[in-house]
């Protein structure tokens, strides 16, 4: 348990080398692309410099595989893009004002070539690592099967409108036969109309208190309503229930590996920066958190005793 703390405490170190490796082929892949490349979709302008999917490609490419995700759907690639528009307006504005001459500057441009060459380090490092095996994970799955344990849940459709007389015309709509996603889609004031009010599975603590005492007493396909909560009156729909259960090896052997993966490399990368640091004989002045620490004021050692 305290070497899992320990990686953990380490995952910032890893997760900044990563950010930094992805900003710099991100700046790379937007200031060039190979003539002979498919001409790639603009999706954003800024001045003369042209943002586009390729360069969104780039970044997924990037990150790691488990997060990948994350850039992939239409959310996220437009999240992504802002950030990369407000990157270049905010720098341009500064290259205005002459702040790429400032030490400032110097400093951190100097610091994002070291982070990079130390990202680079690690990920040959990784290589030199024997992956975790299915076997390994079994092990794991089977000494923490505690971890493996999914909760009561219920899936759930909604409709939130303002007052319990709009809630009760809903109720009425409903009990003539109206499709429930459908009416969702038109009267709710909740974003999840989109979706025809779906709240997908949920389990106790992830609803709020008034919906979750009655979501949990209901039979599938059942409606409820109106059920008053400080964001307004719900009909509630439940489309199913998931008992408690645990979730199947087979479906965890990925997740497993991935994290078992994340974990040596982690351990490995402290080793190798702890050995790294006594070679070249680092000194750190500022005492490490939890390191017990003179009072303000205090002598620096205890006072010598009387003189006999």
């Amino acid at each position: 348990m305290e070497k899992e703390t320990q990686v953990k405490s380490n995952l910032p170190f890893l997760k900044c080398l990563l950010c930094v490796g992805v900003t710099g082929i991100l700046a790379a892949s937007v200031m060039c692309h190979p003539s002979w490349a498919a001409e790639p979709k603009v999706l954003a302008q800024i001045g003369n410099r042209k943002i586009t999917d390729a360069d969104l490609s780039e970044l997924a490419k990037a990150v790691p595989e488990a997060s990948r995700y994350l850039y992939l759907n239409p959310e996220g690639q437009r999240q992504t893009l802002d950030y990369i528009v407000n990157v270049y307006v905010l720098a341009s504005e500064a290259e205005r004002l002459g702040l790429e001459k400032s030490p400032s500057f110097k400093k951190i441009v100097e610091f994002t070539e070291k982070s990079i060459l130390a990202r680079l380090l690690l990920e040959e490092e990784a290589k030199k690592l024997k992956p975790p095996s299915e076997e390994d994970a079994k092990k794991y799955y089977e000494e923490n099967r505690n971890r493996f344990v999914t909760p009561e849940m219920v899936h759930l459709r909604h409709i939130l409108v303002k007052t319990e007389k709009e809630a009760k015309d809903v109720m009425k709509k409903l009990d003539k036969g109206e499709d429930f996603a459908k009416l969702a889609a038109q009267v709710s004031d909740c974003p999840s109309k989109a979706a025809g009010g779906d709240l997908g599975l949920r389990p106790r603590g992830r609803l709020v208190e008034e919906i979750s005492n009655e979501a949990f007493k209901m039979g599938k396909g059942q409606i409820v309503g109106p059920v008053q909560t400080r964001f307004g009156y719900h009909v509630l729909y439940l489309v199913d229930k998931k008992p408690e259960g645990v979730i199947p090896f087979e479906e965890a052997k990925q997740d497993i590996i991935e994290q078992l993966r994340t974990t040596q490399q982690l351990e490995h990368f402290q080793q190798l920066a702890k050995a790294l640091r006594k070679k070249m004989n680092v000194k750190i002045a500022v005492p490490e958190v939890g390191t017990p620490q003179a009072q303000p004021g205090a002598p620096a050692v205890p006072p010598a005793g009387p003189k006999k």
